[in-house]
């Protein structure tokens, strides 16, 4: 999927928390709502490690807070993960790209300042839809006989009862699964305000088809509230 569609998606996930967030906020409860944008670096883990390499990702999210310390949030999130070459050639494996996208709900649990420092601390665990979707390289041939490896289901080619490539089929473009993730991360306010910069790491497990999508994603942004 090209920038545009990527962005597309992320403004219609903004889009649709805000609708669902709007109505009946008091003027006092807008105060409460919270957001965060950022992106960083994904190191896909084992499955996932096996056929894809390190990556970039883009996080965007709104949410509202309970109380000083607890939060709840709604993510849009997207990951690139491109082909292990290490893996892909041998093997004479498609060659492409693969994007993760996904919508989760998350909580939140924030200390927002240490000691009355400007350092804060925070726990986030959620779940929610993963979306993989993969594009094959339209030069690629399937070698005739090439038995069903794992690298294939990966691309989402089908197989036959004897265990080889159906090379007739359209490698499956897309796959859809819940998931989970959790992670820690730190923050720094700025000044009186807001205002935070923020660096997290999370891990995210999703039961998708053929091959679990598990990756680790590392990510630095802006918080507000």
């Amino acid at each position: 999927m090209t920038m545009r569609v990527m962005a597309s998606e992320a403004s219609a996930a903004f889009l649709l928390v805000a609708a669902v967030l709007a109505p009946g906020l008091e003027a006092a409860d807008w105060s409460r709502l919270n957001f965060n944008i950022g992106g960083g670096v994904t190191t896909p883990l084992n499955p996932t490690g096996a056929y894809a390499g390190v990556s970039g990702n883009f996080n965007l999210g709104v949410g509202y807070n309970l109380n000083p310390k607890n939060s709840f949030s709604a993510e849009f999130m997207w990951n690139g993960l491109p082909p292990n070459l290490f893996v892909v050639q041998p093997v004479l494996a498609p060659f492409g790209n693969v994007n993760l996208y996904s919508l989760t709900a998350n909580y939140r649990y924030h200390l927002d300042s240490i000691r009355h420092s400007a350092f804060g601390v925070y726990a986030i665990a959620g779940g929610g839809w993963y979306a993989r979707h993969a594009s094959i390289d339209k030069n690629f041939v399937v070698p005739p006989g090439a038995t069903c490896s794992p690298i294939y289901l990966w691309w989402g080619y089908a197989c036959d009862t004897n265990g080889f490539v159906i090379t007739e089929t359209i490698a499956q473009k897309a796959t859809n699964a819940g998931g989970v993730n959790g992670g820690v991360g730190f923050t720094i306010r700025f000044g009186d305000t807001g205002w935070k910069f923020y660096t997290e790491a999370r891990y995210h497990y999703a039961w998708s088809p053929r091959v679990a999508t598990v990756i680790a994603p590392v990510t630095f942004g802006i918080r507000f509230n």
